[in-house]
């Protein structure tokens, strides 16, 4: 009796033996998998990361060639075509793009700051009214007007908050002072309940220009100015409606006007890019799920680099 509960125990021990190895087999194949796995997907991203710097280099090479001489970018060339300060904008903040391999240069910071000079001087002309401009006998005369005044007062603060922060510049000239003020109060004409319309004349109200006044406003008010008191009031009263009015809870998606049930989802702009417009300018949503299924409906739709987003909580 007694031998035969020791070779029961002698069992149970043999047994529980090979249970541990199979276990601490299967961990150790895990782990080994998931190192692999890992390693692949490193490569992958450092593959698609080397693949966005050439990328990147090349697009800031071109932008600075089509800088014209007074500081403004054109949008087919510096011989010829037109002056949108909107897009001009967004090329200038391509020169404020960067990663840990590609810093910004010195020529860059130069060049938007360039552009900057032109940019104020003619907000400043037209008293925040900016139109669209065409190069004619080496001169800029006016073409039209812009499309979208609080579209283009957005952008323009969004590259000033950018390149403030970039060249932590502080000490401002005093023209530059009074380009901002002008756009903050151009903003503040155009709020009607804490948003945003086109322009005075035109009371439409759309998704895609709000979330640029506030980006701006974002930016503007983390720059390192002193009194961001007022900006930061009025960037909270757009933020609160902005979720608000555009959310369709119904259908789950962005509505792109307001009061408007609209879309078309084969349409990829502005349809498509309005469901991933709060992510490209980083808006805080009150559910991040929403921004992830939004996110994922476009990437089956349309052909798209995947941003980059995890890292910063957005998705």
């Amino acid at each position: 009796m007694h031998e035969h509960k020791h070779n029961q125990c002698k069992r149970k021990v043999k047994h529980r033996k090979n249970v541990m190895k199979l276990i601490i087999f299967c961990i150790t194949v895990g782990i080994s998998l998931m190192f692999i796995y890992y390693q692949n997907l490193r490569k992958e991203i450092d593959a698609r990361q080397k693949w966005l710097e050439t990328v990147l280099t090349g697009e800031k090479k071109w932008i600075l060639e089509n800088q014209g001489p007074e500081g403004e970018f054109y949008m087919n060339g510096s011989k010829a075509g037109d002056v949108n300060p909107y897009f001009a904008c967004m090329a200038a903040l391509g020169l404020l793009a960067e990663t840990k391999n590609c810093p910004i240069t010195e020529t860059e910071k130069k060049a938007v700051g360039r552009y900057l000079d032109w940019h104020i001087g003619i907000l400043l002309e037209t008293d925040g009214k900016m139109g669209i401009y065409r190069k004619k006998s080496g001169k800029l005369i006016y073409k039209e007007k812009a499309d979208s005044e609080d579209g283009y007062l957005g952008m323009y603060l969004f590259l000033m908050g950018k390149y403030l922060e970039k060249t932590e510049s502080t000490d401002l000239p005093e023209y530059w002072k009074k380009g901002i003020s002008l756009a903050l109060k151009k903003i503040q004409s155009l709020m009607q309940d804490g948003i945003t319309q086109v322009s005075e004349e035109n009371t439409t109200v759309y998704l895609m220009d709000n979330l640029e006044v506030w980006k701006g406003l974002y930016e503007l008010e983390h720059a390192g100015l002193k009194d961001v008191q007022a900006i930061r009031e009025m960037r909270n009263k757009l933020q609160a409606q902005i979720e608000k009015l555009f959310w369709d809870d119904a259908n789950q998606r962005w509505r792109i006007i307001e009061n408007s049930n609209l879309y078309h989802q084969k349409e990829f702009y502005p349809d498509g890019v309005a469901q991933i417009y709060p992510l490209i300018y980083e808006f805080p949503v009150k559910e991040k799920k929403k921004q992830k299924i939004l996110y994922k409906q476009f990437t089956e739709r349309f052909q798209w680099q995947k941003l980059n987003k995890k890292r910063n909580g957005f998705l």
